[in-house]
């Protein structure tokens, strides 16, 4: 799955998403990835990176592409299977807007 395929599905998931929700949740996304200890964690959280940016890629398609690339050409690797695993977990979640960004509800144990 890429951003692009990512950026068409999450139009209807996540509805009243907004370009600045979207960075709000690049930014946190950035953060836990700043914070993993380990390679295994980095790549987890790199693909929630990249699938933030396929929610933003629905605004700023560039830029999108331009953080996605930044973060993948760092770890050396695009980790399409996690990226595909998390985003299939996230179409199962209930997604709920606090008006700032979606949150999931309850803790489902599919990090």
């Amino acid at each position: 799955m890429n951003i692009e395929e990512i950026a068409e599905s999450h139009k209807e998931l996540f509805p009243n998403a907004t370009p600045e929700s979207q960075f709000w949740k690049l930014e946190e996304e950035i953060a836990e990835f700043e914070n993993c200890e380990n390679e295994q964690q980095a790549i987890k959280e790199l693909a929630d990176i990249i699938i933030v940016c396929g929610g933003l890629y629905r605004w700023f398609p560039k830029t999108a592409r331009a953080v996605a690339s930044n973060y993948v050409y760092d770890m050396g690797v695009f980790p399409e299977k996690e990226v595909n695993r998390k985003w299939n977990v996230n179409l199962k979640r209930k997604w709920v807007w606090n008006g700032k960004t979606y949150k999931h509800e309850g803790n489902d144990g599919n990090e």
